[in-house]
């Protein structure tokens, strides 16, 4: 009998980092024989998007609806960056009360490739901690979210790979281009993550602040002889940034909104990444591509150090003229590195198969 899996995360929005890592789990599922059920915030695009069943959860009052939605499915599979309250106080209880309801359904549960961030208050960790245990297993995406779950107490989380890492995309011969992804700060407020998403906000950056990032992105271009293109990997945040910035450039740009099926592709085609996005830099090492990393958020920093440190990593606050020219320079040197931690990551992802194994019935 086919086996019926949920996958939660952050799904449904115009995210296409979490795309990425739901397009992966549905391809990992499918393979195993298993039919996937994707809990989504706007399960009519994830349908359209990904050709697959949906239920809609938008916030926690809606979870005795998805808890009878989930009552004929066999396992969970959580993944993406949800153990964190950076952006906003509701994260862990929109996202621990799926994991509850996935619990109180009675199916297996299984985390992979979770990230976990920093989280806010007591409360906060014991919601996170009390649904986590229910979990048959706990694969996390770096060594910095098991280091935190073990703080809690939570000894059995081991370490895997971020899903979207097993995507298997077509090659791309690269031009003399230089990806440019940029994403507004985040900024912890009161309204839900899903609300946040519903309402396309403008970005607020003050101009001397672009005019630094412009100026910087300019000195890169001239070093590195790489004219910018700019890929918004959420059109709805990144966009408005790059219009802005690409508005000061004295390089000419090319600003661009790709598809969840053209991102890859936009991103290879350029022979260096310049990312503040995780999953730009995620896509950068499964092409082979240089990157440097600007340090938007903590999982930033784990992912840089991977094979030895196989991309430059500036702070936001460097991210300034003279800072990011030498460290495009670094990057495009660093060959040998990307290999190393293109293969430990590689390597790792069969810890997260182990999970989907289990989750679907084909452990051994």
């Amino acid at each position: 009998m086919t086996r019926r899996i949920a996958i939660a995360g952050w799904f449904g929005s115009d995210n296409l980092g979490d795309e990425l890592i739901l397009q992966s789990l549905i391809q990992s599922l499918r393979a195993r024989g298993a039919e996937p059920v994707v809990i989504s915030i706007d399960s009519a695009r994830t349908r359209r998007d990904h050709a697959v069943n949906a239920v809609a959860h938008r916030n926690p009052g809606h979870s005795p609806t998805l808890r009878r939605s989930l009552g004929n499915i066999d396992g969970m599979a959580v993944a993406g960056g949800i153990i964190q309250s950076e952006t906003s106080p509701w994260n862990i209880p929109f996202h621990t009360s799926r994991l509850r309801a996935g619990a109180r359904a009675g199916c297996a549960m299984a985390a992979v490739g979770i990230g976990v961030g920093h989280v806010h208050g007591w409360l906060g960790r014991g919601l996170s901690r009390s649904s986590l245990k229910r979990f048959d297993r706990i694969v996390v995406r770096d060594a910095e979210s098991a280091q935190r779950l073990r703080q809690w107490g939570l000894d059995d989380a081991v370490v895997g790979a971020d899903p979207a890492l097993a995507l298997e995309p077509p090659p791309v011969d690269p031009d003399d281009t230089m990806c440019v992804i940029l994403r507004p700060s985040n900024r912890r407020g009161p309204r839900t993550a899903a609300g946040k998403a519903k309402q396309a906000r403008k970005t607020t950056g003050q101009a001397p602040t672009l005019d630094r990032i412009a100026r910087a992105i300019d000195e890169a271009a001239a070093a590195t002889g790489l004219a910018p293109r700019f890929v918004a990997f959420q059109a709805s945040r990144d966009g408005p940034l790059h219009d802005q910035v690409a508005d000061r450039l004295t390089a000419t740009a090319e600003v661009l909104t790709p598809t969840l099926d053209t991102v890859s592709a936009e991103v290879a085609r350029s022979r260096l990444v310049v990312t503040m996005r995780y999953h730009g830099a995620i896509v950068a090492l499964v092409h082979d591509r240089p990157a440097v990393m600007l340090d938007a958020s903590p999982k930033m920093a784990s992912l840089a150090a991977e094979g030895g440190g196989w991309a430059p990593r500036l702070g936001l606050g460097q991210f300034e003229a003279g800072r990011l020219a030498p460290a495009a320079a670094d990057a495009l040197k660093a060959g040998t590195r990307r290999a190393e931690a293109r293969g430990e990551l590689t390597e790792r992802l069969a810890v997260n198969d182990a999970a989907l194994d289990a989750l679907t019935g084909r452990a051994g």
